[in-house]
């Protein structure tokens, strides 16, 4: 009987062991996996810019050029949040920054031709940091008492188009939106959209306005195209 417990102690030991090794070799794909992904976005990104500027002679003024959607603070490439910083204007260089979705910031240098995993260079934000946190805090407001005021509804008959996750879209449909929570203004500008999903289906565009309650507005442009043109302005 005890040579029986032995047996089955060995067995389930060596279980035990192949069962750990399979998951170690399972996570070293998955990490690696992860990291081959990183890297094919980040070489996707630096090569959409370096062909914009062997193009057009130039680095883009703004992100929205190389068709990259503008969020509250940054710019958007497939989930992951990315900020252009020009540093020489004369040599097209720049430093290329890239968060990833759990908040680990990536810098490439172009000068270097080199990515690092840390933050070598320390920039301002594209927006003076009190702004992004007025304009967070009205868009992210609690929304259970809020309403929507519509103003200048119309057919998009001026042919604005939006960057929405890296695709132009064209609206039939845009109006001019007021926020409310309570009586209270909270932000406001215009949208394109489509009227047989309002509210789920709004795109920003223009000067927004956001204001905290406080007497202060702060204002963010939402870049766009019309008639094929791009609308912008620059990220500093």
């Amino acid at each position: 009987m005890k040579q029986w417990h032995k047996i089955v102690g060995i067995v389930v030991g060596a279980i035990a062991i192949l069962f750990l090794i399979a998951l170690c070799i399972i996570g070293t794909k998955m990490g690696f996996s992860v990291k081959q992904h990183r890297e094919s976005e980040q070489s996707e990104i630096v090569a959409r810019i370096d062909s914009y500027i062997n193009k057009n002679g130039r680095l883009p003024a703004s992100l929205s050029e190389l068709g990259f959607e503008q969020t509250l603070g940054l710019y958007s490439y497939k989930g992951n949040s990315i900020n252009l910083i020009r540093t020489d204007y004369s040599n097209n260089e720049y430093v290329l920054e890239w968060w990833d979705q759990t908040h680990n910031i990536w810098q490439y240098s172009s000068e270097e031709k080199k990515w690092y995993d840390y933050e070598l260079w320390e920039f301002e934000p594209p927006i003076n940091i009190d702004t992004i946190r007025g304009i967070y805090n009205a868009y992210y407001a609690p929304r259970k008492n809020m309403r929507i005021e519509i103003d200048s509804l119309k057919r998009n008959d001026d042919r604005i188009s939006i960057l929405d996750c890296d695709i132009e879209l064209k609206a039939d449909s845009s109006a001019y939106l007021r926020y409310y929570t309570a009586d209270t203004l909270q932000m406001e500008g215009w949208v394109t959209f489509y009227p047989n999903t309002l509210p789920e289906f709004l795109k920003e565009f223009g000067t927004w306005k956001y204001y905290d309650g406080k007497g202060n507005c702060y204002r963010k442009f939402w870049n766009y195209k019309q008639n094929g043109k791009l609308i912008y302005e620059t990220d500093r």
